[in-house]
């Protein structure tokens, strides 16, 4: 009795774990239309994702190379006042930003006080980005989080970015380092 009962729990747990499929059997005349239907079951599950390349990357994989943007003043740069074009150690900033989710917020965070220099500052309001040929706009550096539109729950956005540094007032000489920080999230 004690096997009949294992055996009859043995058989109802592999019934839950199998797959049946449907099937249909008819008879009917030799002369004329017979048909069967069986239906099949199809599921796709899908992750959430969020994905983002600011700088040197490779598309949907994760990439720890931090890119640098260079500005380098000369002396007639100084005294011109014109903004002073970045040069970025990656080459193109190409940035992108794709969620799955719905509509994304997307935020560059810089490093408190601006660029630095012992106690010298520059702030982030003298770098200037520029988006080039793409959708994604560069959110102010230190302002609100920008909201980028999902469409049917996607948010695909890309653009390559370039910085000037606007010099616009007289500085003191030094070597002034500062570091964005860029973040997009989907809820």
């Amino acid at each position: 009795m004690k096997f009949a009962k294992q055996l009859i729990a043995l058989a109802t747990v592999a019934a839950a774990f199998s797959v049946h499929a449907e099937s249909d059997i008819n008879t009917g005349p030799a002369v004329g239309a017979l048909s069967a239907i069986a239906k099949l079951d199809f599921r796709v599950t899908v992750p959430k994702i969020i994905f983002l390349q600011v700088g040197t990357g490779t598309s949907y994989s994760d990439v720890t190379t931090v890119d640098r943007v260079d500005f380098t003043l000369t002396a007639a740069d100084l005294t011109s006042g014109l903004a002073v074009a970045g040069v970025s150690t990656g080459g193109a900033i190409n940035a992108k930003v794709l969620g799955n989710g719905g509509t994304v917020t997307f935020g560059a965070v810089g490093t408190v006080g601006g660029l630095t220099n012992g106690t010298q500052t520059i702030p982030w309001s003298q770098i200037v980005p520029t988006a080039t040929g793409g959708t994604l706009v560069h959110p102010a550096i230190s302002g609100a989080a920008s909201s980028l539109t999902a469409t049917a729950g996607v948010v695909n956005q890309n653009t390559v970015y370039s910085f000037n540094y606007s010099n616009t007032s007289t500085i003191a000489a030094g070597t002034y380092n500062g570091q964005v920080v860029y973040t997009a999230s989907v809820l």
